[in-house]
């Protein structure tokens, strides 16, 4: 009995040790936006869990082969059963799980084919998947470490579900395979060479496919970019338009206009005259620009956002000085438009007051941008990344790693906020 309860929490622990390699999956590598959990919902998910792992300990332990293999399926997602408390979760995340199981078993499993060769062996096979979950823990805080120094990036949690169950399946299937080799009395040498070069090939195939993701996804970045600022250009030019063919129409009734108020002066009818030239003062008030920021650039962005956020109840207002010189034309494109963009799109979202707060601070060798708006609750991480409610995370941060990317152009930063209800962003370029 003692030897079962051994098993057990060795079964348990493992588990555990898993729940906490898949929450760090889940917070820095998908950086899922977590949801207010239950504490009732929370204790019969772990009650669940644990009533599965135990089930499982107790057949494994007494050899029942067959309900073992029926409850398997349930082991893959365990944890999907309680993270769906904490996180917003989907089939391609469930998925995900699937494969971050079946890796840390098959790592766990590989380190046992090399313990023969420094003298030790444990005959409960879950020390091993222990061992597993501990390697993948040790990996996940320095992987996670070199992410947050922006050495590399994850691209992992892009694919699709399929690739995870292909990506699962293999190396279930692999584990099997060397479970009996692994039972087997004779191993030549060349086995373990073999062992070797299946799974450089699988770990080669796996990788492979993540960079096909990657560079998938960065095609798809470079088309939705051009997309956006062909959009964003065509908006400006119809925006100049209008205000050119405004202009047009008032200097060709321009001479009608003189002509007439002539006729009225020479008449003595001054007050139709007067009457006439408030007209015309209010005719010349609706063809002055809506914003005078010092940057023509800046003008025609903050006019088409303002058209757009008008047909949805939105005010925008604008304070300060935008440099004219500087900042390049497209920097200033990408920085405005974006930045008005997630302001617009998350006052749409809301109701009740919506105003675009916007304010402009240049001094001689220091430009600070800075635009408040009401907003759902954002999750904002390390100051200048937020957790995305769009099903394409990957192209909704791209904006805002775009205008990261202008601002350390030219010296600066970005810095996001959340506070009782405001949503902000503040960009600072320094100037040489």
């Amino acid at each position: 009995m003692g030897e079962m309860v051994k098993f057990t929490l060795t079964i348990l622990i493992w588990a555990a040790l898993e729940l906490l390699n898949i929450g760090i999956l889940f917070k820095h590598v998908l950086i899922l936006k977590r949801k207010k959990n239950n504490i009732v919902s929370v204790i019969i998910e772990i009650l669940l869990i644990i009533a599965i792992l135990s089930t499982y300990a107790y057949c494994s332990w007494n050899n029942y082969k067959t309900m073992e293999l029926i409850i398997t399926p349930l082991i893959f997602v365990k944890s999907a059963i309680l993270m769906r408390s904490f996180f917003y979760l989907k089939w391609r995340h469930v998925a995900f799980i699937a494969f971050f199981v079946e890796l840390a078993s098959f790592t766990g499993l590989n380190f046992r084919l090399i313990t023969p060769f420094i003298g030790w062996n444990d005959t409960n096979g879950y020390v091993y998947e222990v061992i597993g979950e501990l390697i993948l823990l040790a990996l996940l805080v320095f992987v996670i470490f070199l992410r947050k120094k922006s050495i590399i990036q994850f691209w992992i949690a892009e694919l699709p579900v399929v690739d995870f169950l292909i990506f699962t399946v293999l190396l279930f299937f692999l584990s099997i395979w060397e479970a009996v080799a692994y039972l087997t009395e004779k191993r030549p040498f060349s086995l373990y060479v073999f062992f070797a070069v299946i799974v450089v090939c699988t770990l080669a195939t796996i990788i492979r496919t993540i960079i096909i993701t990657r560079k998938n996804n960065s095609l798809t970045y470079i088309n939705s970019l051009l997309e956006e600022h062909m959009q964003q250009a065509t908006d400006y030019y119809n925006q100049l338009i209008e205000q050119e063919n405004q202009t047009k129409k008032f200097r060709h009734d321009i001479k009608n206009i003189l002509i007439a108020l002539h006729s009225m002066v020479k008449e003595n009818q001054n007050d139709k005259a007067l009457l006439y030239i408030e007209d015309l003062n209010e005719v010349c008030e609706q063809l002055k620009p809506r914003y005078n920021t010092g940057n023509f650039i800046a003008d025609a962005i903050l006019s088409a956002k303002d058209t757009r956020a008008a047909m949805q109840n939105i005010n925008i207002s604008f304070d300060g000085y935008i440099p004219s010189e500087k900042v390049k034309d497209v920097d200033m494109v990408i920085v405005l438009s974006n930045m008005l963009d997630n302001a617009i799109e998350a006052c749409e979202k809301i109701t009740g007051k919506k105003d675009i707060e916007i304010r402009s601070i240049l001094q001689k060798k220091m430009w600070v941008l800075y635009i408040k708006n009401p907003s759902e609750e954002v999750n904002i991480i390390n100051k200048n990344h937020i957790v995305t409610t769009k099903q394409e995370k990957m192209l909704h941060g791209f904006g805002l790693n775009n205008i990261e990317r202008v601002a350390q152009k030219y010296n600066g930063n970005m810095q996001l906020a959340y506070k009782e209800g405001y949503f902000s962003s503040k960009i600072t370029f320094i100037f040489d």
